[in-house]
């Protein structure tokens, strides 16, 4: 029976521009000719990358930069030739070797300018360098395809999220630190409600909808007025606002319809998920019985930096918030930080959500602050053994 060059490929574990020079050599596509070509042009790009990401004359480096130039060709050519050797050999014939690991880098440096999940606003980000020295030790075409799927997800989620503010009379430029899903979800309730006049509620008026609803329902001119809107929408978008309309419709309404439920408990728990402006201190009242409650149960009354900045590290890292962590539990932590990255969201929301009104731009400021360091900090693959990050949590957060 025989196998074509991609169908044995599958078995080969080398990187995919190793399996396709060889293919090229013994095929005849390449020549000797071209392979010198190749071999000089690698060693011209080893000597660039090492420089760059550190210097040239350490053999740490070169050995580094061989991995990189080849994982920068290989995600180029399986890439673009949909993991056919053949194709991929001719490519190798056709076109500079340099050329193919430029294309491995834009492919990475188009990534990075992606949206890393789907918040507008936020201004910590790990800097182009970084990130082509991470994703170009990294070998997997499959993961940078997962990744950017993901990623595409999130910049439509964005563009959308930015179409329904401005549908609600908020151009993008007033819209701060957010993640856009609580603009559609709260674009979504405002004109199923049905009022007159669609715009962004402050903290007041989202309460006055939700009561609106528990009493009378969902109106038939909110479900006409919300139907016009999707008609409106750009196709593109269809898909993410449909996927918050759904949690609107499976998750919200039930509970507001449900009056067993007290709706003082109900607002609290709603209110992180929906986007509001002019949040002041008249809103704040509204709040305040619920938020001290569950703060005072996550903090365990503790308001020093080192503890809060302990627990907004542990919603970070998707894990229960502690005010204190083992050794152990901060090393699992760092791990899943580097695996994972941060839920950023998570803490800001926490902080709408639970913290005193008066609080909480001071603790935003805190995790602001924090966060940027943390990013270069934790996630910095170079620190095998852990030691510099475990030392960075000691010094700003509780590690017993």
């Amino acid at each position: 029976m025989q196998h074509s060059s991609q169908q044995v490929a599958v078995f080969d574990d080398r990187p995919f521009f190793e399996r396709a020079l060889a293919h090229g050599v013994r095929t005849g596509i390449i020549d000797q000719s071209r392979l010198d070509s190749i071999l000089n042009e690698a060693a011209k790009g080893m000597v660039q990358i090492a420089e760059f990401f550190g210097t040239q004359y350490l053999r740490p480096n070169i050995e580094e930069a061989r991995v990189r130039i080849v994982n920068l060709v290989s995600l180029f050519l399986e890439q673009h030739s949909g993991g056919d050797l053949e194709v991929a050999a001719h490519s190798l014939r056709d076109s500079t070797f340099l050329s193919h690991s430029r294309g491995g880098s834009e492919m990475i440096k188009r990534l990075w300018a992606m949206p890393e999940d789907a918040s507008y606003g936020i201004l910590v980000r790990q800097s182009q360098k970084e990130f082509l020295a991470e994703w170009s030790m990294r070998r997997s075409l499959a993961e940078y395809q997962r990744t950017f799927e993901q990623r595409l997800d999130y910049q439509l989620a964005i563009s959308a999220g930015l179409w329904f503010a401005e549908n609600l009379g908020m151009p993008a430029s007033a819209v701060s630190t957010v993640a856009v899903e609580s603009i559609i979800r709260t674009a979504i309730l405002v004109h199923m409600s049905g009022t007159g006049h669609a715009a962004v509620p402050n903290a007041a008026g989202l309460i006055a909808l939700i009561e609106r609803i528990r009493r009378k329902g969902v109106p038939a001119k909110g479900r006409k007025q919300l139907t016009a809107v999707f008609k409106d929408l750009p196709a593109a978008y269809l898909a993410v606002a449909r996927r918050e309309l759904e949690r609107v419709e499976k998750e919200d309404l039930p509970r507001i319809l449900d009056v067993s439920e007290p709706i003082h408990r109900l607002i609290r728990e709603l209110e992180p998920l929906y986007f509001l402006r002019d949040f002041g201190p008249e809103d704040a009242s509204l709040f305040d019985a619920a938020v001290s409650e569950d703060w005072q149960k996550i903090t365990g009354g503790k308001t020093d930096d080192n503890s809060l900045l302990t627990i907004f590290i542990c919603l970070a890292a998707g894990v229960p918030a502690r005010t204190a962590l083992g050794k152990a539990a901060a090393r699992a932590l760092i791990r899943k930080i580097r695996d994972e990255g941060f839920q950023r969201q998570s803490v800001l929301g926490f902080i709408r959500a639970c913290a005193p009104y008066e609080m909480q731009d001071d603790l935003e400021a805190l995790w602001r602050d924090f966060l940027a360091d943390a990013e270069e900090v934790l996630r910095d693959t170079s620190d095998g053994t852990l030691s510099e990050a475990i030392a960075f949590l000691s010094e700003n957060c509780v590690v017993v």
